[in-house]
């Protein structure tokens, strides 16, 4: 066999090889992609880095935003679920906290405020159980952002949860496991929310944004979507 016939045959030799590892190669990256976890569909959630900007730094307890000092607070009603009330809270409450809350003038308490006939929507539960690590405000603000992402994924465990991963410092299993509680029936949480329904329907809150502004100088009672000047406005007379 002459030289040359035996190096053409190793090089023959060698090229297949290379083709055979390229061919595995493609089928292992194939089977990889076949078994492969589709990635989070939930992945885009919008607003976490404006969340971080407003909230970062002011004190938060249970359902209050700010100091306990403050001389007036300010009864939000809300329903994250709803596009009714999607921009009149990012036209109003970010402001807010950037300015009066964040000043120690103003605090605010967060109130779930349904339109529908249940006096308790999923979202509710999310929010209730951030609170009790002091992010309900950050959890509210990041539904009111991706209010479209859950019309078009749904609302559903799966979907809060990512909402939940979304908050820096946020415990998730503490968060899932309150969650879960609050769905109970007859649990402390649901008790509470029917609570914060019933205060809305005693101060005979209409269906559609609200808040109530006390002070030294007395009670306001905004209806009707109010607007940022409103608010401020009610601030400095019950001052």
């Amino acid at each position: 066999m002459s030289s040359a016939f035996r190096q053409r045959r190793s090089g023959q030799f060698r090229t297949l090889i290379i083709l055979v590892v390229a061919i595995g190669a493609l089928l292992i990256a194939l089977v990889g992609m076949a078994i492969q976890k589709p990635d989070n569909e939930y992945e885009n959630v919008q607003g976490k880095q404006d969340m971080r900007q407003i909230f970062g730094g002011v004190r938060q307890l249970d359902d209050r935003l700010g100091s306990d000092d403050a001389p007036a607070q300010m009864q939000v009603f809300l329903d994250a679920q709803s596009s009714t009330y999607k921009d009149q809270f990012l036209d109003t409450i970010p402001a807010l906290v950037s300015g009066p809350v964040r000043d120690g003038t103003l605090k605010l308490l967060y109130r779930n405020r349904s339109l529908t006939r249940n006096a308790t929507e999923r979202s509710f539960y999310g929010i209730e159980a951030a609170m009790k690590q002091g992010y309900g405000w950050q959890y509210a603000y990041l539904m009111f952002r991706n209010q479209d992402l859950a019309k078009e994924q749904g609302i559903d465990d799966d979907f809060l949860t990512t909402l939940a991963e979304s908050i820096d410092n946020l415990e998730i299993e503490q968060w899932k496991q309150d969650y879960q509680d609050g769905l109970e029936e007859g649990s402390a949480m649901n008790a509470d929310l029917q609570a914060q329904d019933q205060i809305a329907i005693d101060l005979k809150i209409r269906d559609a944004p609200a808040a109530v502004v006390n002070g030294p100088s007395g009670t306001e009672i905004l209806q009707d979507a109010p607007d940022l000047a409103e608010m401020q406005a009610a601030i400095g007379e019950v001052q």
